[in-house]
């Protein structure tokens, strides 16, 4: 058996089981702890090309040693990672408890304002969306490591709000985070884009008019709650290896597209058509209120629940 068949063998047994323990909730593996491990493929490639001529079975031995290890450390580093996170919510596991903010941002409300967009671009950062404000955007920080911006420009009426980290902050660690307290105006449309590589999201939208979520992350946990102001919404998830939770309002009428072969699904109240979508029971073009939801995965846990 070649090396990288066994390579390949342990990583997919190592996966497969951890997201069979995570969905029958045995343990809670933060997926973003693996990013940490990433040069450890120099080190596999370095070893395999020292030895696979000259002694492959001890080099053989030595790659399978050094993934086992690896794997060991990722299964310590993402339980301490998930403990050390828990305490920084609830008993629910959904809203951060109260903080100190390190960093406060705003920007006015401009009367008659009736589109806004927000572009929220940051590294690892957990990211909670509930509460509305009188100015267009609100967001108290709690930093561990870069300098965020606020920037903001007008396209066609439009007001835009770009929220990021610096191009020049600092190396991020895997154990230093962000966490973000946002509010926003509830009298615009908005537009919500976030990207992030590794983070949490926990966006309760019920307050507000959102015609357009837009959500990408690599190892990312995504939890949103829709309301029924807006007429029309689209939902746009991108993601690697997330865990996505979206709930979205009985009177509302939604689709799923669902894009993603090796990622679980879990769709209640929902009826999955001839064209791969899924839909709500009384979904059509004519229907009032509609939920658009596009889902695009890796190795992701996708649930969608009405409420």
């Amino acid at each position: 058996m070649k090396t990288g068949k066994i390579i390949w063998g342990l990583i997919l047994v190592f996966i497969g089981s951890a997201l069979l323990l995570s969905n029958l909730g045995v343990i809670h593996f933060y997926w973003r702890s693996i990013w940490q491990f990433w040069p450890i493929i120099f080190v596999l490639m370095g070893v395999n090309m020292l030895f696979s001529r000259s002694n492959p079975i001890v080099g053989t031995a030595l790659v399978i040693t050094i993934l086992i290890v690896a794997m060991l450390c990722i299964g310590y580093k993402s339980a301490y990672l998930n403990k050390h996170f828990s305490l920084r919510l609830d008993d629910e596991g959904e809203n951060p408890i109260s903080y100190g903010s390190d960093h406060v941002f705003s920007e006015p409300y401009i009367l008659q304002t009736d589109k806004a967009e927000l572009n929220i671009n940051g590294g690892a950062a957990s990211y909670y969306l509930a509460d509305t404000t009188n100015n267009l955007f609100d967001a108290d920080i709690k930093q561990s490591y870069g300098n965020y911006i606020l920037e903001k420009t007008n396209r066609n009426s439009t007001e835009i709000l770009n929220f990021r980290m610096r191009d020049d902050s600092a190396k991020w660690d895997i154990d230093r985070t962000n966490e973000a307290k946002l509010r926003l105006n509830s009298n615009p449309v908005w537009d919500i884009h976030v990207e992030m590589g590794a983070g949490k999201t926990n966006f309760d939208l019920r307050k507000f008019k959102v015609k357009k979520l837009t959500l990408k992350g690599g190892a990312a946990a995504f939890h949103v709650k829709l309301g029924s102001s807006q007429l029309s919404s689209t939902i746009n998830v991108e993601a690697g290896v997330a865990r996505v939770d979206i709930q979205v309002p009985v009177a509302s009428a939604c689709r799923i597209h669902l894009d993603s072969g090796l990622s679980s699904k879990k769709f209640t109240g929902f009826t999955k058509q001839e064209d791969g979508t899924y839909v709500s029971n009384h979904y059509s073009n004519q229907a009032p209120q509609k939920i658009d939801i596009n889902l695009n995965g890796g190795l992701s846990k996708f649930e969608v629940s009405r409420y």
